[in-house]
């Protein structure tokens, strides 16, 4: 019997343009450490500015350049979220 996905996680996935935006599985050898956003390079985990999710960074992830930092995201709808207003993704909690 199939399960259905809760509705959180579809709003995940519509939100970041479906599963096929994803890898299907991580890198193997991908580093388990999370970096910060902006800190993470190809092959480690960190933290999608805009969506929070976790993933690990690969050459094909989205990116943009921002106050001479790389930010990679986990989709393309992300990144473009994000070069729209990158201040309103990387202001501090309680600013």
């Amino acid at each position: 019997m199939k399960r259905a996905l809760p509705l959180s996680l579809w709003l995940v996935l519509a939100a970041c343009g479906g599963p096929s935006d994803k890898p299907a599985s991580e890198p193997a050898g991908a580093a388990t450490a999370l970096k910060a956003p902006g800190e993470a390079r190809v092959g480690e985990r960190t933290r999608c500015p805009v969506s929070g999710e976790e993933f690990i960074v690969t050459a094909t992830s989205p990116s943009a350049e921002y106050g001479g930092k790389t930010y990679y995201f986990c989709c393309p709808g992300c990144d473009a979220k994000f070069k729209a207003d990158p201040g309103k993704y990387l202001h501090a909690p309680g600013s």
